[in-house]
């Protein structure tokens, strides 16, 4: 913070609201203060990033360090860091070997090659929940269920131990819901656990991606247990939980005007379009990862210091009114849709092409197995959290 900087003005985390919609304190702050200055819940001052143009500035300038704000003594999200060893943490050239070393578990090949297995775990769940009484909850019954299905499957850890997963995802993405005890006993259970699947793999490889991460090598350097054992963090906290809260959110959005969801149903070749859609509209993240810049930067009509934590909000970026038309309507036909919502520069999601064909897959067996579906009740919305989603989503058909 310079002499001059009067110190955070802009409340963080913002308020919580129920819902998906645009969030008028974005609005606001791309209008009036794109780059403003906040606290975070650690205590550190921070600046608050909300326009495309700055956010894809400091998601894809070296200047602005992942790893200075997870490591050291600089600024923090939290008092308790949650992954500061993993691939999200990491900056060039760690950052391009762990991710060359990863990449080939998570080609678009291979994300297409698994449409069918998904599309079977889809029929599956939606068997037993036509089933099922109605009204029921959508979450435990599909949301839920099929990504954790998945990411269970990718790295060959029991389905049955989806529940104790589920939890340690909820816990390692607190932004006010837990203590800090909490998250780091979250961390330690978890990275016992996966600790003790690696092992396992080592000694009997399978057809999954710990197996294949254990066998990766470029130039015979091959990953840590460390590094193996933090990337499967990453994937269950981002590829399972994102992933399920994306699911929720969009059939929320689907259902909550109930001509959106029939329009689908009319035209399910469209569903790949309107995932994307629905993944630009939904204001699911209201934070992102911190980065530190590394020498002081102009950046949204103000100089941000060497040393000062960015936060750079990519559901923010994808309102921004300077690139997408209207970008308060959800228009399951937009044509022009270049969304965040992946991240990008050297950060974005390497597991992006399978989320996008898991989220098509559901969308296609809702469509075509329950065209009648219909909220039964509103939802209730998590909270205290990273991320927006519900925790309940009551429908009938």
């Amino acid at each position: 913070m310079t002499d001059t900087d009067p110190g955070p003005t802009t409340g963080f985390p913002l308020p919580h609201r129920d819902g998906l919609g645009p969030l008028p304190e974005f609005t606001a702050l791309r209008r009036d203060a794109p780059c403003a200055r906040i606290r975070l819940p650690s205590g550190d001052p921070a600046w608050l990033v909300t326009r495309y143009a700055d956010v894809r500035t400091v998601l894809g300038d070296p200047r602005f360090s992942r790893t200075r704000a997870t490591r050291g003594t600089g600024p923090r999200m939290a008092s308790v860091p949650t992954l500061p060893d993993s691939i999200l943490a990491a900056d060039p050239p760690e950052h391009t070997r762990l991710r060359k070393l990863i990449a080939p578990a998570f080609t678009a090949r291979r994300a297409q090659a698994m449409r069918r297995d998904m599309a079977r775990l889809v029929s599956g769940l939606l068997d037993a929940l036509t089933a099922h009484d109605r009204p029921a909850d959508l979450v435990p019954l599909f949301t839920r269920p099929l990504p954790l299905a998945v990411i269970c499957d990718l790295l060959g850890t029991p389905r049955q131990d989806g529940d104790r997963l589920d939890a340690w995802c909820d816990t390692l993405r607190n932004l006010t819901a837990a203590p800090d005890a909490a998250v780091t006993a979250a961390v330690d259970e978890m990275t016992g656990y996966l600790a003790a699947l690696v092992a396992a793999k080592r000694r009997h490889p399978a057809d999954d991606v710990v197996s294949t991460l254990i066998a990766a090598h470029d130039d015979g350097e091959r990953l840590t247990q460390e590094e193996l054992i933090s990337f499967c963090l990453v994937l269950l906290v981002g590829g399972y939980g994102t992933t399920a809260d994306r699911l929720a959110g969009m059939v929320h959005l689907l259902l909550d005007e109930p001509g959106r969801y029939r329009r689908l149903c009319r035209a399910p070749d469209t569903i790949p379009r309107a995932a994307e859609e629905l993944l630009r509209y939904a204001q699911t993240n209201v934070q992102a990862n911190l980065r530190v810049a590394t020498e002081d930067v102009e950046l949204g009509g103000v100089t941000i210091a060497e040393g000062e934590a960015v936060m750079a909000v990519n559901s923010s970026a994808n309102h921004d009114e300077t690139v997408f038309e209207d970008p308060g309507r959800l228009d399951l036909d937009r044509a022009h849709n270049p969304h965040l919502s992946f991240g990008y520069g050297v950060h974005h999601c390497v597991g992006a092409q399978i989320a996008r064909v898991q989220l098509q897959e559901a969308l296609a067996g809702l469509v075509h197995r329950l065209p009648d579906l219909r909220a039964a009740a509103p939802p209730r919305w998590k909270t205290g959290l990273k991320t927006r989603a519900p925790r309940t989503l009551p429908v009938t058909w």
